[in-house]
């Protein structure tokens, strides 16, 4: 499976189906499946009363696989293409088949065959059958993604022709005209042909190798060339030369060479293997046998259409011929009034889509709105809200009929959520089991401690004329005062994704991307001035002569070597923006920002990756300058709520709103250069009227405009990873020293320090609540919000943990402050942005809070893993008991947490098929995500399992297996985002370069765990 998700990212989805998920193999794979789980019941008698809980469990399992395989042998379905004012009851069919017809003229035969084709796989076929006595065959030649057609020259079998590109008002289109043949373009049906004697057409005539034109209509003529005009009088007959436009009313062509000999051959435009663009047709070439002739015929097609047929004629029988879907009816039609699109203010990105349609079943009509996450259910058949026409006058309906494979897997999930409520509450499960012994242990702990302490106290011992100065006091001079700057943050203002927020989110996330911080510092001689976002943003638009000569791009002048050598880096490692053109205005990292753009990502170095981000940076900041963010005026004669900065035009406004919001930002920036502050307050009141009078449809609510306020100056996340790393630490040494101490001060110390935690989490849960609400959506839609979520779900479990054992709770914070450090780096961005419309969903909510809720306690199971193994390898002699007790402890609640996690994984993960179907019509589509989902379920479910194999039944291997385990996690949320492509991807084709930091941690893990093993070992060896 997992090299399935490789396969596809580089091959694409059908090559993945055709190699492994369709294959007979990967079929008995989940027959033997099922079998485990059939003989595991009978092998652990599960049937007894005493373990219904684990019985139900591995049933709801069987159930699911039983399901499944309904849904693959018994379902189908496809799309339903329907257009405003009309019906359909088609469905083009999700499976492609090669269909032949034969006839003579009195009996008919048809042949039917599903095929599938691959880059790297064998496709071949032969269908073998006979007509009337007449043998008959059809067999693969060959398969060409995104065929195109392209000219050979000097063919054996070529004819003369013509290569020629013609538009008439529906883009741009090559023609190959052979000689002798005509060919019709536009809505008009504009007739040009090649040597041709027919009248009404534009003739072109070739003789060795001059050309001439006659047409029955005047034609406009431009010799591109040489860049003259001139005009084609009709039914005159004159020289012409290649690579001229003639223009015939609204359709015009463009003659471009001339091949004696040529052949037209279908290549493939694909670049590579996965590239198959569902807008361009395929081209499947069969040759054809019908008794002693042969013919080889080109068949193409395109995803989601009716294939087109092709008859071919041998003697007295006609061969007809089609790949691609095939039509299923259904017995109702569904006809479409009106299709609704609706984008998110400002921008082109759709915030919703939906079709208001009627089911035409008879003399019933029955209306219904489809849109994304609300079906239509009529008669076994789901209607989904999939896609719509390019020009929004038409809709894309998911059509799936499945109605008894999904209610039968549907029973399996809610079978398996009753096993694992059971097996974890249960009072004979091993849950409890483990729960009983870390008591006994920490009853064994302390008297060991004691112990201890009697046998040992020592355990532990650009126009340079015009440049301004720029320094400390001029700086100084540029600053804003701060009441009216915060009166400046609270002005509305709209984002490139349509979304309308305070200008001092805008204003904190511009300095992040430019400077890594959400402020303004300058520092000289070791004395700095700071400025707020709100201060520095406004500086910059009001006086961007002076300011772009002040330092504001963060560099990395070693990894910017040589070229960064030679640009003034200040004190805090930023440049200005004049600093990077030259003299006479050149851009200075242009040819390299060029070069490292050609790169794939994985082909970067260092030096690119620095140069890309300062070109950036350096971008970023040029839009300041130039006032593009400033998008603070509304435009009530758009429909779409688009709001616009001071450069825009305005001719598109009303007169009167046009003039006012040309005239007011220049004097307002004038005021504020003047340091006019009541002038420049009440201009920003001005505007604020504006923009509530005319997008009050639009503009969040006060309580929620204080609250992003609110939030954007608290930034916790960036204070909370500094507490949680101290706090962990101070633990982490406490849990150490309490393994050979039980001194009050120590517990003092260590309930203080847990008291802290806790309240450091309820200040956590507040901030995620905060932003919750600010952004009216579920803050777990994107990586920082995700890596953000997981943070404070692995505190949790720390905190409800502690008691079981005193490394719970260090190394729980610790990691979750690591976490929301890693979530601070530049790499993620922690703007808010808005929804795409498949994740406005409920069970969106539900489905990714329990997947990466399940992260924490699998997390959690790492690290303490990992602490066990450290703790194997540092125990000695004199300390063995003590620390064998820990490792137990340790080994104890890693069980737990990964039972859990694998549980809430488990429950996650077909949430998510819920929310596939309910979305776009299957509960399982082996997406990257999903399978990779499904791999570390079965990864974990086999660590969990090993205890059962007497050999394996240890501390050592579950510890090392738990953190080696978590690697399946990573990928499922990391690696498939950055590295695969899938529904769930934000990958765009090449994957990026994998850290280093990942190679050292992988490292790390493997010493650590071959030292523990051969510690040990020699423990082991001493006792024996």
């Amino acid at each position: 499976m997992a090299v399935a998700t490789f396969i596809e990212n580089d091959y694409g989805t059908a090559t993945a189906w055709k190699l492994i998920y369709n294959a007979w193999w990967f079929e008995l794979v989940m027959v033997g499946l099922g079998a485990s789980f059939i003989m595991s019941i009978y092998k652990y008698k599960l049937w007894r009363k005493e373990k219904w809980a684990l019985l139900t469990f591995h049933l709801a399992f069987i159930v699911i696989l039983l399901g499944a395989g309904i849904t693959r042998y018994a379902s189908y379905g496809g799309i339903m293409r329907v257009r405003e004012g009309a019906s359909s009851n088609i469905i083009i069919s999700d499976n492609n088949y090669l269909h032949i017809h034969l006839s003579n003229g009195k009996t008919t035969k048809t042949l039917k065959k599903k095929l599938e084709f691959s880059p790297i796989s064998n496709n071949n076929f032969n269908i073998d059958s006979e007509f009337e006595g007449t043998p008959i065959s059809i067999s693969y030649k060959n398969f060409i993604a995104d065929a195109v057609p392209q000219i050979e020259n000097n063919s054996e079998n070529g004819k003369p022709m013509i290569e020629m590109i013609v538009s008439a008002g529906n883009g741009r289109e090559t023609v190959f005209l052979e000689k002798g043949e005509i060919e019709a373009i536009g809505a008009h049906q504009h007739k040009i042909g090649f040597d041709v004697e027919a009248e009404d057409v534009i003739n072109i005539t070739e003789n060795d190798g001059n050309f001439k034109i006659q047409s029955p209509r005047n034609l406009s003529a431009f010799v591109m060339a040489t860049e003259t005009a001139s005009t084609i009088k009709k039914d005159s007959l004159q020289d012409i030369q290649l690579r001229t436009l003639y223009r015939d009313g609204d359709a015009s062509f463009v003659p471009l060479a001339y091949y004696p000999k040529g052949e037209i051959k279908i290549v493939s435009a694909s670049e590579k293997p996965k590239d198959n663009d569902e807008q361009k047709d395929d081209a499947l070439i069969v040759n054809v046998a019908v008794g002693d002739n042969k013919m080889e015929i080109t068949l193409l097609y395109r995803e989601g259409f009716l294939p087109t047929t092709h008859d071919v004629n041998f003697n007295d029988i006609t061969v007809t011929l089609s790949y691609g879907a095939e039509p299923i009816t259904t017995p109702f039609s569904i006809y479409l009034e009106d299709f609704q699109l609706e984008r998110y203010p400002g921008s082109t990105s759709p915030s919703s889509y939906a079709s208001e349609v009627k089911v035409i079943d008879g003399d019933k009509e029955i209306p219904h709105r489809i849109f994304m996450n609300n079906v239509l259910d009529y008669k076994g058949f789901r209607f989904f809200q999939a896609s719509y026409d390019t020009d929004e006058l038409g809709t894309v309906l998911a059509v799936n009929h499945d109605a008894l494979g999904t209610n039968v897997t549907y029973i399996g999930y809610f079978l398996m959520m009753i096993g694992m409520f059971f097996t974890l509450f249960g009072k004979s499960s091993r849950f409890t089991l483990i729960n009983k012994k870390l008591k006994t242990l920490k009853l064994k702990s302390t008297a060991l401690v004691l112990l201890l302490l009697t046998f040992s106290n020592t355990v532990f011992s650009q126009n340079e004329s015009q440049k301004p100065n720029i320094n400390l006091e001029l700086v100084k001079q540029l600053e804003v005062d701060n009441q009216h700057a915060e009166l400046f943050g609270r002005l509305m203002v709209q984002d490139l994704d349509g979304r309308i927020k305070p200008m001092n989110t805008l204003a904190s996330e511009f300095l992040r991307k430019l400077s890594r911080k959400p402020y303004f510092k300058y520092t000289e001689n070791g004395k700095s001035i700071r400025y707020s976002a709100n201060q520095a943003f406004l500086a910059m638009q009001s006086a961007p002569n002076i300011w772009q000569y002040v330092p504001l791009i963060k560099v990395d002048p070693k990894k910017g070597g040589e070229l960064f050598s030679n640009l003034s880096i200040n004190e805090n490692g930023l440049v200005s923006f004049s600093e990077l053109l030259e003299k006479e205005g050149k851009y200075l990292l242009d040819e390299v920002v060029e070069n490292a753009n050609k790169k794939k990502p994985a082909e970067r170095s260092e030096f690119d990756k620095e140069v890309l981000k300062v070109d950036e940076r350096f971008n970023i900041l040029y839009n300041v300058f130039a006032g593009n963010y400033l998008k603070v005026f509304p435009n009530s004669n758009d429909k779409n709520n688009k709001w616009h900065s001071h450069t825009h035009h305005f001719q598109d406004f009303p007169a009167e709103d046009g003039r006012f919001a040309k005239q007011i930002m220049p004097n307002y920036f004038k005021d504020v250069n003047e340091k006019n502050w009541v002038e420049a307050s009440e201009k920003l009141g001005y505007i604020k009227t504006f923009q509530d009078v005319l997008g009050a449809d639009i503009i969040p609510s006060r309580k929620r405009i204080e609250a992003e306020l609110w939030y954007n100056q608290l930034n916790l996340n960036f204070w909370l990873f500094q507490v949680y790393f101290t706090l962990g630490a101070l633990l982490l040494v406490l849990a150490l020293i309490k393994i050979f101490t039980k001194k009050k001060l120590i517990e003092f110390l260590w309930n203080g320090l847990i008291i802290l935690t806790l309240i450091s989490f309820l200040i956590f849960t507040g901030n995620i609540i905060l932003r919750w609400y600010v952004s009216q959506h579920a803050p777990w839609s994107n990586g920082y919000e995700m890596l953000v979520f997981v943070s404070w779900v692995l505190l949790l479990c720390g905190l409800l943990t502690f008691r079981k054992s005193d490394f719970a709770l260090p190394l729980a914070t610790l990691f979750s402050g690591a976490l929301l450090f890693v979530s601070y780096l530049d790499w993620l961005s922690p703007e808010i942005t808005n929804l795409m419309p498949v994740l406005k969903s409920f069970w969106l909510k539900v489905h990714v809070a329990t997947i990466v809720s399940s992260y924490a306690p699998l997390a959690l199971s790492a690290i303490l893993g990992f602490m066990a193994l450290l703790l194997t390898i540092f125990k000695t002699k004199t300390t063995k008991k003590v620390i064998d007790i820990k490792i137990k402890e340790l080994t104890y609640i890693n069980e737990i947490s990964m039972t859990i996690g694998l549980f809430v994984l488990a429950v996650g993960t077909f949430l998510g098929g819920i929310w596939a179907n309910e979305s776009w019509g299957r509960y399982w589509a082996w997406d990257p995500k999903e399978t990779w989902a499904l791999i570390s379920i079965i990864v974990y479910a086999i660590v969990l399992h090993l205890r059962l194999i007497p050999k394996l039944k240890s501390n050592y291997v579950l510890n090392t297996a738990s953190v080696f385990a978590f690697g399946s996690i990573i990928m499922t949320s990391f690696g498939v985002n950055y590295y695969l492509s899938g529904l769930h991807s934000y990958a765009a084709g090449d994957p990026l370069p994998i850290p280093t930091f990942i190679y050292v941690l992988v490292a790390l893990v493997i010493i650590v765990s071959v030292l523990a093993y051969f510690r040990k070992r020699s423990f082991n060896a001493t006792n024996t």
